[in-house]
């Protein structure tokens, strides 16, 4: 989001109901960049995600730059490394390679993953790697690639093996399902996301809760085999810079039920039974 006030409320609003992390993608108009340095501003404990960066429309050194001007300790940015339309293995290794020269050992780097080579990859070289559009099943099959990747593991990496998260599309009500599908929609029109979805015989991969007290227990297949499940919740946002009372509202409703239901602290709820 441009809004950076906004950026810092949800990050602050994340770590009072208890969640680990809270994550930003790095897309147009937003800065993703400029986002988690807010949110990093806004939060104390809670780890904040960046991902994926595209490095093919990024370059590190000005990235390094950002990330570093403003003296804001880094020891809870979590940068995952996308290779964008243009990039490749050789370049993803290399911009996590110069991404831990200019900034320390105090952020986590990942590599961003839905093919096996990059997996294997992040098996490699990464602190954590960030999967999309994956069903339960897919997610165990990357965790194998990613585990062939291993063997190859650079010494002196923060961990023995990186962990392993997935962004995982949420909506609530009666239209989540047609949210969903619309959002897959989109990504199918790209070849990497189109070979992803074929693979997994499917058209669309997420959580449509129709009544959301069912929420939590669908998102608990994708938590058996993950380290970090990241709720992307999707909403149908208005079409306009000015929109109607009525659209605003619908879409702020789906976001604060989903944040409220599947937060680890939530606060008791009014229709709560006791």
């Amino acid at each position: 989001m441009p809004d950076l006030e906004l950026t810092r409320t949800i990050a602050g609003s994340a770590e009072e109901l208890g969640y680990a992390s809270v994550w930003t993608n790095d897309a147009p108009p937003g800065d993703g960049i400029a986002s988690v340095l807010a949110m990093l501003g806004a939060t104390e404990k809670v780890r904040v995600g960046v991902g994926a960066v595209p490095f093919d429309r990024r370059r590190v050194d000005d990235v390094v730059a950002q990330l570093t001007a403003g003296g804001v300790a880094l020891d809870r940015l979590v940068l995952v490394v996308g290779a964008g339309f243009g990039g490749t293995l050789a370049s993803t290794r290399q911009v996590v390679s110069d991404l831990r020269a200019g900034l320390g050992p105090g952020p986590m780097i990942g590599v961003a993953a839905l093919g096996p080579k990059m997996c294997r990859l992040g098996g490699e070289i990464a602190d954590l790697v960030l999967l999309n559009w994956m069903n339960p099943e897919r997610i165990v099959w990357a965790r194998g690639q990613v585990g062939k990747g291993l063997a190859e593991r650079r010494a002196g990496l923060r961990a023995a093996e990186p962990e392993l998260a997935a962004y995982i599309r949420l909506s609530i009500g009666d239209s989540a399902a047609l949210r969903i599908a619309r959002e897959a929609s989109m990504y199918r029109q790209m070849p990497q996301y189109a070979r992803n979805f074929e693979a997994q015989g499917v058209r669309s991969v997420g959580i449509a809760a129709v009544e959301a007290e069912a929420g939590p227990g669908l998102v608990e297949p994708y938590e058996a085999v993950l380290d970090e499940a990241i709720l992307r919740v999707i909403a149908t946002l208005p079409s306009s810079p000015n929109p109607e009372m009525g659209e605003a509202f619908e879409a702020l409703a789906v976001v604060m039920e989903a944040a409220t239901r599947f937060a680890p602290a939530a606060p008791p709820r009014e229709d709560a039974t006791t």
